[in-house]
């Protein structure tokens, strides 16, 4: 993906944002993908840290196609929660 200045701080700054509401599980995917992109992070005891500026356009895709599975992920487990509930709710009223 070939990004303009513009749409590459943009598609930046919507991950930012996204990446904001990661659960744990989420975080550890995507320092898999920061350490395979060979990308400069920074650790210490309150987390990780890395510069979105200097991310190569690589792992931004990376880190884009990650927000998208995890996205339809809760929107399926969305989905799944509220089938059971409503089986449970179903099976009590009977």
């Amino acid at each position: 993906m070939n990004f303009t200045k513009d749409t590459d701080f943009e598609t930046r700054k919507r991950i930012f944002e996204e990446v904001k509401r990661f659960n744990r599980t989420e975080l550890e995917e995507l320092y898999k993908i920061l350490r395979r992109g060979s990308e400069e992070i920074s650790e210490n005891r309150n987390g990780m840290f890395f510069d979105l500026l200097s991310l190569k356009d690589d792992t931004v895709e990376k880190i884009d196609a990650l927000i998208i599975f995890c996205k339809e992920n809760r929107a399926n487990f969305e989905v799944r929660e509220k089938v059971l509930t409503d089986l449970v709710n179903s099976t009590e009223a009977e």
